[in-house]
């Protein structure tokens, strides 16, 4: 018998979804996240980030915001709309400006934690556990 969605840790884990089109960074990143205690499934781009959303639930997005095709922001405009409580963790080499000026395009303008790459992985684990307790506001 299968569970009613197969997505679903059946032991409790949290479960990510990792989302940036490095390769070595969602190797870094998803290696130390998995011996943190984390479940991560991993996407290279936006595409096939929101593929992810549709058809599995997270407890948690880590999301590049600078993606080729569709970018962080394009995928943070569809949480925004279609899965409002999923906390998200925004990552980025950007220059700050340039993610300043990619705010107005968003249907939000109050932007989630954001991690400048490179990203410490100590730091982010325990940004994930905030979000993932509730201490941290959601936007």
């Amino acid at each position: 018998m299968q569970p009613a969605h197969p997505s679903v840790p059946s032991d409790g884990t949290p479960r990510l979804l990792l989302c940036d089109d490095s390769p070595v960074e969602r190797l870094a990143l998803g290696h130390y996240l998995r011996t943190s205690g984390f479940q991560v499934d991993e996407a290279g781009d936006g595409s096939t980030a929101l593929q992810f959303l549709k058809n599995r639930n997270f407890d948690l997005l880590l999301l590049d915001l600078q993606m080729p095709g569709l970018s962080g922001f394009d995928v943070l405009n569809y949480v925004y709309e279609h899965r409002r409580a999923l906390p998200v963790i925004l990552l980025s080499g950007m220059p700050p400006d340039e993610i300043q000026e990619q705010i107005h395009g968003l249907n939000e303008r109050e932007l989630p934690p954001l991690f400048i790459k490179p990203v410490n992985p100590e730091q982010l684990v325990e940004m994930v556990e905030l979000q993932l307790s509730g201490e941290l506001p959601q936007s």
